[in-house]
């Protein structure tokens, strides 16, 4: 890993926002085991910001979603098509829903209804990593689970299509890994799962190491 590489990842907006994201996740685990008062409320400070950060890079990220739900028609079938529709337009919902409320998070417009606005989008959140998960797992099926071929191979291309099979099958179970642990961060603010605000922090910052995983090796290409 190269400074220039660093440089890379941190100037690009995908890579910040999953910065800011871990940011956000850390501070909420020390805010957690803070050992004063004074110290909680310092961290969750910092948490707040780190938040408000990134709900800027993803303000308009609905308009990507539900596309991508639409396409979704025309590229799978079967119970898949159920799946990735119910993930992208139920994750579409919830940042639409989330984007609604920037300006009460601001502070600049306080509205009563931009709490339940933001549970109901968690809700849609929910049922958005739920749809993913089950997705990964008939992915998964479908490609048989395991990397076919092997050393017994010959020639470059067999090798480069059981390199670019294992790619994709490890690039499933991670996604899946992602979306368990993200799992927990609506279902708190639901009340869905019964956890703690620490774990919520760790699990978080679990799946924004993973998922970072994917940015970073794009901007390597």
């Amino acid at each position: 890993m190269s400074f220039k590489q660093v440089v890379r990842f941190t100037n690009d907006a995908a890579a910040l926002e999953k910065i800011l994201r871990l940011s956000q996740s850390l501070s909420q685990i020390l805010a957690a085991y803070a050992t004063t008062a004074e110290d909680a409320k310092t961290w969750l400070l910092l948490r707040r910001q780190f938040a408000l950060g990134r709900r800027y890079f993803r303000f308009f990220k609905f308009l990507d979603a539900f596309p991508k739900a639409f396409d979704s028609f025309h590229t799978t079938v079967g119970v898949m098509v159920v799946l990735e529709v119910g993930k992208w337009s139920c994750l579409g919902a919830y940042l639409f829903l989330e984007s609604l409320t920037i300006l009460d998070t601001m502070g600049v417009w306080p509205s009563p209804w931009a709490e339940g606005v933001l549970v109901e989008g968690n809700k849609f959140w929910f049922y958005s990593l739920v749809c993913s998960i089950f997705l990964g797992g008939l992915q998964l099926y479908a490609e048989g689970g395991e990397v076919k071929g092997g050393s017994t191979e010959k020639g470059t291309g067999k090798s480069q299509g059981v390199q670019a099979q294992k790619e994709k099958l490890g690039g499933i179970r991670r996604r899946m890994v992602v979306d368990i642990f993200d799992l927990f961060l609506p279902g708190f603010v639901t009340g869905w799962l019964v956890t703690t605000q620490a774990f919520v922090g760790f699990a978080s910052a679990v799946s924004t190491i993973l998922s970072s995983k994917d940015i970073w090796d794009r901007l390597q290409k």
